[in-house]
C-alpha cells in the first residue's frame, strides 16, 4: 500500500507542476508582491524555508500548495506532501504561511 501511495503522491505533484507550468503566465499576472514578501518573511521567521530553494522557488511552492488545497487535498495531506517533497519537517508552518499569505481566501 505504501508504494501505491507514493506513486499517487508523485503523480499528484507531477500533475500540479505541469498545471503550474501551463498556467504560469496567469499565476504571475495575479501574484501579489506584498503577499509574496509576507509569505517569505513568515517562513523565514518560523524556520520553514525550503532547503536548497531560492525565494522564487519557495513562492512557487506556496502557490502549488494553495492549488492543491483548492483542488481538494486535505490540509493534513498537504502538510505531509510538502514535508516529503522538500525533505524537511516544517510542513505545518509552510502550509500555514501559504494559506495566510498566498491564498487567504482558502477556507479548509
Amino acid at each position: 500500500m505504501g508504494t501505491a501511495r507514493n506513486h499517487l503522491r508523485t503523480f499528484a505533484i507531477a500533475t500540479a507542476l505541469a498545471f503550474t507550468a501551463l498556467a504560469g503566465a496567469g499565476a504571475t499576472a495575479l501574484a501579489d508582491p506584498g503577499a509574496e514578501a509576507s509569505f517569505l518573511e513568515q517562513i523565514g521567521l518560523t524556520n520553514a524555508t525550503l532547503p536548497g530553494r531560492t525565494a522564487p522557488e519557495m513562492v512557487e511552492a506556496g502557490y502549488i500548495t494553495c492549488g492543491h488545497l483548492r483542488g481538494g487535498t486535505s490540509v493534513l495531506d498537504e502538510i505531509s506532501s510538502v514535508e516529503q517533497t522538500y525533505h524537511f519537517d516544517q510542513g505545518t508552518l509552510f502550509v500555514s504561511a501559504a494559506t495566510t499569505n498566498l491564498c487567504p481566501d482558502f477556507a479548509g
